[in-house]
């Protein structure tokens, strides 16, 4: 298996720490409001990447982060409840954003039930601990800062002038082309909520940086150095400069051998903004009547590493490709096709094509190619149905796109479409007619094929 390692800015062969074994930490969201349809690219990708080293055979052990404290979420949580005790308003609001991200995660496929999933708020003492380890920083009036002057590697994820004089960040989040010092605790304000940190004689009242909480988390979970690190390309600076900074201080160790990021998704070939008004959630999506799959195909026909333009005429198309996804898969359902003896044997030959192409630095566009032409060929010549449901399975299992699981269409349909195939054969054709129009108002289309009728959803 091979994948781009922003760290040498190349492709790689992937070589875990512990041959068979991955352990894989990716910056999970922070939950302050609904996560965007960029941020889900992101996670698509992780999961995808999930899948392709199970299908290499990896045991993997994952860990994602939620960041339930931040300027963002403390910001949040005045405005949504006001008058509430801050850690009270704060858990509210976090807690609130959490459920939704991850009814927002299942319905674009993906699988958390394998992951260890782990909320900042819970380790503030893993963040404690690792701030008094790190031998580069210094006190101020308004918390604990990472003096970057003292870390002659600092930059290696990015090339940066390193010249400042002690300029102070104390937001989480600075400009891309920045360097100055980090915060690794923030003194709170009196309506925000802190916790209390004893460090040189002083009592400090106050939260971890950003920064802070991936590094404590990840390494008490995958040790250190671990083997993938994963986000989006705009978590390379100053987020994960600075993770790999400040863990490197500490235990004088890598934090991570292979770093991989997924590029931005625009919108109409923008950025998106809500000033643009081209802010778009999963829920904008649903209500347009798209299936959440179809964002999930969308995404995987792009590489990871290439900027995907989102525009509804592409989610379009998206779909009209998911929904022959489900009609082939449907085909298992409809045992009149099964007549051609040698493709049962195509699927094994097509899978493993299929695992090299995702194999190879995750092209997902080549191998959507791969079942493209397994769909062709059902369309046009028939399946083996006791070979397809195993390679749904398999499918599923490397790209999440729920084709096993699909159901049968109901008795009453199933009865609808038999009276209309006897009434052809009676050439009776007002009522076969008849009974496809009704069908038809049901959601049910028909074609007829010299093997007998398919039906397949609307």
């Amino acid at each position: 298996m091979r994948i781009y390692n922003t760290l040498s800015r190349r492709v790689e062969e992937f070589k875990p720490i512990k041959a068979g074994e991955v352990k894989l930490y990716t910056c999970g969201p922070t939950v302050y409001d609904h996560v965007h349809i960029g941020n889900l690219r992101t996670y698509i990708f992780e999961d995808i990447l999930r899948r392709v080293l199970i299908s290499n055979n990896f045991q993997v052990q994952h860990v994602m982060n939620i960041t339930d404290v931040d300027d963002k979420t403390i910001l949040r949580s005045k405005q949504e409840f006001p008058g509430e005790k801050p850690k009270q308003a704060l858990g509210k609001l976090t807690r609130k954003y959490e459920e939704l991200f991850y009814e927002d995660a299942y319905k674009v496929g993906i699988d958390f039930s394998h992951s260890k999933i782990i909320r900042a708020t819970n380790h503030i003492n893993d963040m404690r601990e690792l701030i008094r380890r790190i031998p580069y920083k210094y006190t101020s009036d308004d918390g604990i800062y990472f003096d970057i002057s003292q870390d002659k590697n600092y930059g290696t994820l990015v090339k940066l002038d390193r010249t400042h004089e002690h300029h102070r960040i104390n937001n989480d989040e600075y400009d891309k082309d920045h360097v100055a010092d980090f915060a690794l605790w923030k003194t709170a304000e009196k309506d925000e909520p802190s916790w209390e940190f004893g460090i040189d004689g002083k009592n400090i009242a106050g939260r971890p940086g950003w920064h802070i909480e991936c590094s404590a988390m990840s390494v008490k979970y995958l040790g250190q150095p671990f083997d993938i690190h994963t986000g989006g390309v705009d978590l390379i600076f100053p987020h994960h400069e600075n993770e790999i900074a400040q863990s490197r201080a500490a235990i004088n160790k890598p934090l991570a051998n292979y770093f991989v990021h997924s590029e931005h998704l625009l919108v109409d070939g923008h950025k998106m903004s809500k000033t643009r008004a081209n802010f778009y959630t999963l829920d904008n999506i649903l209500t347009k009547g798209f299936d959440p799959l179809a964002f999930r195909v969308l995404t995987l026909q792009a590489h990871y590493r290439s900027q995907l333009n989102f525009t509804w005429e592409s989610l379009d198309a998206a779909q009209s490709f998911l929904k022959r996804l489900q009609a082939w898969a449907d085909l298992k359902f409809q045992p009149a096709l099964g007549h051609k003896s040698n493709a049962g044997h195509n699927y094994d030959t097509v899978f493993k094509k299929l695992v090299r192409a995702l194999s190879e630095d995750l092209n997902t566009a080549e191998a959507l190619a791969e079942i493209s032409k397994l769909v062709t060929q059902a369309e046009s010549e028939g399946v083996v149905i006791e070979k397809l449901q195993p390679m749904l399975k398999k499918l599923d299992q490397a790209l999440g796109l729920g084709l096993a699981n699909r159901k049968d269409v109901s008795p009453q349909i199933k009865k609808l479409i038999f009276r209309r195939e006897q009434a052809r054969k009676n050439q009776n054709w007002s009522e076969a007619d008849h009974l496809r129009d009704e069908l038809a108002n049901q959601g049910i289309d028909i074609n007829d094929t010299p093997h007998g009728p398919v039906w397949s959803r609307a």
